[in-house]
């Protein structure tokens, strides 16, 4: 069983993420912004005993900060850079200008099936096993 923070602005998908990643056997807590999402990780503020998950799963078309400045904050601190990114969005693919692409480990397009989903987070959970 991981734990995996989800985060999107849309209550209806933060619902199913949520319920797909739990029926598998995972612990999963939500967040449904950018800034919430930088709190629990004990980024801003900063803290250091925050508990971190095992596994992040991202929109990146939010309001106030979207998911590329998440990314960024998330890879630029030595607390959270190890933990894997699996960004999902309705964008079709990511735009060019964009550093971020490195700097995530997934990307699924929404909508997606509960397979796609459930393939890409036990790829990306085996991977963070084999790194440890």
């Amino acid at each position: 069983m991981a734990k995996i923070m989800v985060i999107d602005d849309e209550a209806d998908v933060l619902l199913l993420v949520e319920a797909i990643l739990t029926r598998a056997g995972h612990e999963v807590s939500t967040c449904s912004s950018g800034l919430e999402t930088l709190k629990k990780l004990g980024l801003q503020p900063d803290d250091a005993s925050a508990e971190l998950p095992d596994l992040l799963v991202l929109d990146i078309m939010m309001p106030k900060m979207d998911g590329y400045s998440v990314i960024t904050m998330v890879r630029d601190n030595p607390r959270t850079r190890a933990i894997p990114i699996l960004v999902i969005s309705a964008l079709d693919k990511i735009p060019r200008s964009s550093s971020s692409p490195v700097l995530m480990d997934g990307y699924l397009t929404k909508p997606f099936t509960h397979k796609d989903l459930f393939g890409n987070v036990e790829k990306l959970l085996k991977g963070r096993k084999a790194q440890a």
